[in-house]
């Protein structure tokens, strides 16, 4: 059992290199981190191009941001709500838990001379002024993973009643809910985007602690919470696709959330930027597409909102074409 964990730890571990997504410039372009733009690949072709901006291959880009696979309306304001020592913690709520040492920990147990092995905390309601967008959180605590897990509930007034939300956790999507364990200071640390998690001015969250060992406690040391607000509109144009196995065009491929009060519109470009189809779908036909005289295309999303508080976002993107089929004769000899 031991050794599975810290397989499963250390392959946590290795995880986190891959979630760091491209740095936008102030122009909008993406900086692999030597001052270039992204490159498409030198070939595309073998009936499929998607994008799924973990490494975006973009042409251009205004007013957009990307984090963790998601291309959405760039902020105009971000801030931190950050916890990290016993005095921003002793005005929660303590079940078989306590604040000492700069952390929240599974308390004592004095009838049965250890430590409990589950308790809760639930914080006390951060006010964030305005309604904003709740964008990631990370927390950090001692010993394996799951030792706590956090639920958060949001609503727009100050003390929670029946219009806030329940007690939910941020969607569990891979690569964007992660907790990595590292073996040398026995800590895990855990990353959330913070997808499901509605919008508002009031957020508190509840931590629930669980241990297999009575006689080691688990605490709590840190959380930060990331959150702002988005420019009304963005937009964003793909690279060409030209692909060398063109034989007819097929299709679009898309995943996009559009959230009450948002607009998300993605339109298929030509090569030289002209609209060939508005406002297409999932899995929309691009048949009527000549490939002779239009042998690459591009995509652009267009994206607005009328609340400051969400954006509407793409996670995918892409193209499907039919290749040419190779023909093998068997050769003749004398």
């Amino acid at each position: 059992m031991k050794n599975d964990r810290m397989l499963r730890a250390l392959t946590l571990v290795l995880t986190i290199a891959l979630v760091f997504s491209p740095i936008y410039q102030a122009d909008g372009s993406t900086d692999p981190g030597n001052g270039e733009l992204t490159k498409p690949p030198d070939v595309i072709q073998g009936g499929e191009w998607t994008d799924d901006f973990w490494q975006a291959h973009l042409q251009d880009a205004e007013n957009i941001d990307m984090q963790v696979s998601h291309l959405f309306l760039k902020y105009a304001e971000q801030l931190h709500w950050i916890q990290t020592w016993t005095a921003h913690f002793a005005g929660g709520t303590f079940w078989q838990t306590e604040a000492v040492s700069d952390s929240v920990r599974l308390a004592w147990n004095s009838c049965e001379h250890n430590y409990y092995t589950s308790g809760t905390y639930i914080s006390v309601v951060f006010d964030a002024g305005k309604k904003v967008d709740w964008a990631t959180s990370t927390w950090r605590y001692s010993r394996i993973p799951d030792g706590v897990v956090l639920e958060f509930r949001t609503g727009n007034t100050p003390v929670p009643d029946v219009n806030w939300t329940d007690w939910q956790h941020p969607a569990i999507v891979f690569m964007e809910y992660y907790c990595a364990y590292t073996y040398n200071s026995d800590e895990t640390e855990c990353f959330s985007n913070m997808g499901g998690i509605e919008s508002s001015r009031y957020l508190q969250y509840r931590a629930t602690f669980s241990s297999l060992d009575p006689l080691q406690t688990v605490a709590f040391y840190e959380i930060d919470i990331l959150y702002g607000i988005h420019r009304l509109s963005g937009s964003a144009t793909s690279i060409l696709i030209p692909p060398v196995d063109l034989l007819a065009w097929d299709s679009v491929q898309l995943n996009a959330n559009r959230p009450a009060n948002t607009t998300l519109t993605v339109d298929v470009l030509g090569p030289d930027s002209s609209v060939l189809l508005a406002d297409i779908n999932d899995g929309e036909s691009l048949a009527g597409i000549d490939p002779h005289t239009v042998p690459g295309l591009q995509l652009r999303v267009s994206l607005s909102t009328t609340d400051e508080s969400v954006s509407p976002d793409i996670d995918l993107w892409g193209l499907r074409w039919s290749i040419w089929k190779q023909l093998f004769l068997p050769a003749i000899g004398k």
